[in-house]
């Protein structure tokens, strides 16, 4: 089979009558809107996903990975940067009420981004993404050497790698970076994986499970056409998830449960470092960035809140289990006041704690679709969480918040009105 002989083959070359490990190509795909129950590999009955689930069983697979934040811009700036957003300060990104200038953040110039930590490192660097919020005028595309977004749903990301693969190939090590926007709204009806059901929510649902397959698809045609099964550092995951429901709300961006914060993480080691292992400890996909760099042997003074994976991976490292993980959503722009989530996450126990009131505490052993609320019987466990999280934000590294003003273009306002990024 393709996928299994490329993992047990090291690329080498000679040198001097020596064997030496290529330095390996750098391969980030996100996902946008791909909940982690929503994979078979993951637990879902569907087959949503025959070529991840294929990947998945000859790599290395986090169970349990959750984001920074429920929607693309924040927690894609924190994929980016191994920070949460309320230190990186992008909370707000490209939607619209009504006119054609809004406000957003920008990633600060002074952050190094894992784009710009590999093109320091020797590494030519190319990105494309379909989602408005990734791209230039919200600084995404500092280090990137050629950077293309295309409107959704274009569907010009494949194409547009095939044209750069021989500059690509040329090259002696890239980092590349892909954000496919499917399965975002508007849900797609996806042929032949479709299938029309009558019922309302069923059958958006069934919309956005063909699209899982679509994009699934694409990944596999870019794989099998770079050939990343050899002398390639992988990483597949997603921005955040989407609601279908389970707490009242359809869609992301407003809650911080499970469904829009468990995201899917997988990690492919190039040639004969690569390893079959399902891990089941709490992580954050800000892992990405450390662990990108521990591998490759880069050194950073930077300063990373998510933490190196390698040794959990390889199993030499201490259990993983004693991490508080945090994700974060401010809502303020969106409604007048103080509109702020914070979700922390300690072992089998997950507090959302909400600036305008109303705090849960769930046992993610016990109740993972979070339906219980256990906050009044277990108050102390509340309460150390909440505690936790005000230590981290009050003594953790900010840095200044970057605001821009900017126009919209009528295409950019129907490709925010296509997303459901229009209130």
């Amino acid at each position: 089979m393709f996928l299994s002989i490329g993992i047990v083959l090291a690329p080498i070359f000679f040198l001097g009558g020596c064997t030496k490990k290529l330095e390996p190509n750098v391969v980030l795909i996100v996902i946008d809107t791909l909940r982690a129950d929503h994979l078979p590999f993951l637990g879902y009955e569907k087959n949503t996903s025959p070529f991840l689930t294929e990947i998945a069983s000859q790599n290395i697979v986090f169970e349990n990975a959750f984001s920074a934040s429920s929607w693309t811009a924040p927690s894609t700036a924190s994929i980016f940067t191994s920070l949460y957003p309320f230190q990186h300060g992008v909370v707000m990104g490209m939607a619209a009420s009504k006119g054609h200038e809004i406000e957003i953040n920008r990633i600060p110039e002074e952050i190094k981004t894992i784009t710009e930590v590999l093109k320091e490192n020797g590494y030519a660097t190319y990105g494309v993404a379909e989602n408005i919020n990734i791209g230039k005028k919200m600084n995404f595309t500092q280090g990137f050497d050629r950077f293309k977004k295309f409107p959704y749903p274009k569907n010009r990301i494949n194409q547009q790698l095939m044209d750069w693969s021989e500059e690509m190939k040329s090259k002696n090590k890239y980092f590349l970076y892909i954000h496919y926007n499917d399965p975002h709204k508007p849900y797609h009806r996806r042929s032949p994986w479709y299938e029309k059901t009558e019922n309302p929510r069923d059958d958006l649902v069934s919309r956005y499970d063909s699209e899982i397959n679509y994009v699934d698809e694409k990944v596999k045609g870019l794989y099998e056409f770079f050939a990343w099964d050899r002398n390639t550092l992988l990483v597949i995951t997603a921005d955040h998830g989407e609601e279908f429901w389970e707490h009242d709300s359809q869609g992301h961006g407003g809650t911080l449960y499970s469904e829009v914060i468990h995201v899917p993480l997988i990690v492919q080691f190039p040639g004969e470092d690569n390893v079959r292992k399902r891990i089941p400890e709490n992580v954050s996909n800000m892992d990405v960035l450390p662990t990108i760099r521990s591998y490759l042997g880069i050194k950073s003074k930077e300063v990373e809140e998510g933490i190196d994976l390698v040794p959990l991976i390889r199993g030499k490292g201490k259990s993983n289990s004693g991490r508080h993980i945090f994700s974060h959503l401010d809502r303020t722009r969106q409604k007048k006041g103080d509109l702020k989530s914070i979700a922390t996450i300690f072992e089998q126990w997950k507090l959302i704690f909400k600036t305008e009131g109303g705090s849960e505490l769930f046992n993610l052993k016990e109740d993972p679709m979070e339906k219980l609320n256990v906050y009044e019987k277990n108050i102390e466990m509340a309460g150390l969480l909440l505690s936790e999280f005000m230590e981290f934000e009050k003594n953790c590294k900010k840095f200044s918040q970057k605001r821009a003003t900017v126009t919209l273009d009528e295409k950019e306002l129907e490709e925010l009105r296509a997303l459901g990024y229009i209130k």
